[in-house]
């Protein structure tokens, strides 16, 4: 699966080139730090990559998402969750998808800001989370396979604690996308 298609959709989103991932083996949240916000459930497009990202309530505060780009629709739960003063969807694909043997489901994360008609996301910019992987100089435990995808080996609350420091660090983060609502 392209990076595209597991990291954007994996959060209302915005990867919008084909490369590599960056995601976790564990999730961003924790289970009483999970959240729901009304607002983005609907449809989400972004014309210039163009994506659309159909979100729907899922179970207990979870949300359902089918994301199709040019390449189709892959579907992924995702649960919301808050980090000091900012948001994380942390998106998986969904369950009960038949897996081959010795893949391994990771999470990805994006932090987002949502308002009426409005939601802007964002992920850890690729290249540089590759680069401080490489040069021991992240500050979190992560791996990288041998496509380069970087997966994130630490502990929800050691990830949790990592990004309250992560998100004032700017080369860390790729560029926001935004997604307008197309309908509620």
């Amino acid at each position: 699966m392209t990076r595209v298609r597991q990291s954007v959709a994996c959060v209302l989103a915005a990867l919008l080139s084909s490369g590599c991932l960056v995601s976790s083996l564990h999730p961003v949240y924790e289970a009483d730090a999970i959240g729901f916000d009304e607002m983005l459930l609907g449809t989400w497009e972004n014309h210039e990559s163009e994506i659309t990202v159909v979100v729907s309530r899922g179970e207990w505060r979870s949300y359902h998402m089918a994301f199709t780009d040019r390449f189709g629709t892959t579907r992924f739960d995702g649960h919301l969750t808050a980090i000091g003063a900012a948001r994380f969807l942390n998106v998986r694909p969904s369950d009960g998808l038949e897996k081959p043997a010795f893949v391994v489901a990771t999470n990805g994360l994006m932090q987002i800001e949502s308002e009426p008609g409005r939601v802007r996301v964002r992920e850890p910019e690729y290249a540089v989370v590759l680069a401080r992987v490489k040069a021991g100089k992240l500050g979190l435990e992560a791996a990288t396979d041998v496509k380069q995808n970087v997966i994130i080996t630490a502990s929800s609350p050691r990830l949790r604690e990592w990004l309250t420091t992560a998100l004032k660090d700017a080369p860390l983060w790729a560029d926001w996308k935004t997604f307008t609502r197309s309908a509620p």
